[in-house]
């Protein structure tokens, strides 16, 4: 059965509601459009309206808890700040975050006896620690370090499809290799006698034990490759004795022959040479994985000699009173308008 064709004038009228149905969804887009930011701006005017009718309240309940704050401020003593980055080995940075965690718990319950006997401080020191915290340095340029050793060793049939994405999601900042220890304190030189009692918290038997195990595993490594390294060394030197030996001989041959023996030469020559220096660079990495991993924590850099004070504003009374205060004048006056809108509603 033929298929019926449409005639020209059925075509256009097809034409014309496909037209008129796109240009209904262009105008009903821009009206959206339109009325979301006609929206955002209608409560945009009404949120300065709310600050500008309630200004005097909230800028009086500003200026008190600023100044009730400050008072407080200037009536306790100052703080100081100081700073050690650390090199965790092992998978050892999950112990150092969960040890910092239960010195700040001790701070923040004021057990200044435990904390004094944990880190092997005097009281003195241990009752004016104020805070403890640490965090992974640099975190994205580490992350970015992790997942390209991550991409080298494992297999491509694993790794195929697997996004740096996809690895941020399952790493957590503890895996990463480099840290910072932050701690507070009202003492100016009271940071370096903390660093022997952090080192001892996370170095238990069990780091040891994967300390000892792998550093047996590299020291291994390390004489496997020395050995090899004087193999080279004496079969280089074999060569050049024969070479020398050969020469002296009085031997009848073509020049070609000759040449040919010399380039065959030079050719295990420079082999031997390339062999032995990919051996010197794997030894050298090896002694520096060495070094690297003696300790379960390496000290980049340790807590200065003197703490500096503390610039954070948001640590400061005066900042923390003035927003307390703000906030609880902000909810009396929402809850006072919420209960005039109730009033009226049931009216």
């Amino acid at each position: 059965m033929e298929e019926k064709k449409l005639s020209p004038q059925e075509e256009e009228v097809d034409l014309v509601n496909l037209f008129v149905i796109l240009g209904r969804g262009i105008r009903n887009f821009f009206n959206a459009i339109f009325y979301f930011f006609s929206q955002v701006y209608h409560y945009l005017i009404l949120l300065l309206i709310f600050f500008k009718k309630h200004t005097l309240k909230l800028g009086i309940a500003l200026i008190l808890g600023f100044i009730v704050g400050f008072i407080l401020h200037k009536t306790e003593p100052e703080t100081y700040v100081s700073k050690m980055l650390v090199e965790s080995n092992f998978n050892s940075g999950v112990q150092l975050y969960k040890q910092i965690d239960y010195l700040n718990d001790l701070v923040k319950k004021k057990d200044t006896n435990s904390l004094a006997d944990i880190l092997n401080i005097s009281s003195e020191v241990a009752s004016n620690l104020k805070k403890f915290n640490v965090f992974a340095y640099q975190p994205d340029k580490s992350k970015y370090k992790a997942y390209d050793e991550y991409m080298q060793k494992t297999d491509t049939i694993y790794t195929k499809g697997f996004t740096f994405d996809d690895f941020k999601k399952r790493i957590k900042d503890s895996d990463l290799g480099f840290h910072q220890i932050e701690v507070e304190s009202s003492l100016k030189k009271s940071f370096v006698d903390l660093t022997p009692g952090i080192i001892h918290l996370v170095e238990n038997e069990y780091y040891k034990n994967r300390k000892k195990i792998e550093k047996g595993e590299i020291l291994y490594k390390l004489g496997i490759l020395n050995k090899n390294l004087v193999q080279i060394d004496s079969l280089r030197k074999l060569y050049k004795e024969v070479s020398l030996k050969e020469a002296e001989k009085p031997v009848a041959t073509s020049t070609i022959e000759i040449s040919q023996k010399e380039y065959k030469k030079e050719e295990n020559d420079i082999k031997l040479f390339s062999i032995s220096n990919d051996l010197l660079d794997q030894i050298n990495t090896t002694n520096q994985e060495l070094i690297r991993k003696n300790d379960v924590l390496n000290i980049i850099s340790n807590f200065d000699q003197v703490g500096v004070p503390d610039k954070n504003i948001t640590h400061k009374k005066y900042f923390q009173f003035a927003v307390l205060f703000f906030g609880l004048m902000l909810g009396w006056i929402l809850l006072k308008g919420l209960n005039r809108y109730l009033e009226n509603y049931r009216k």
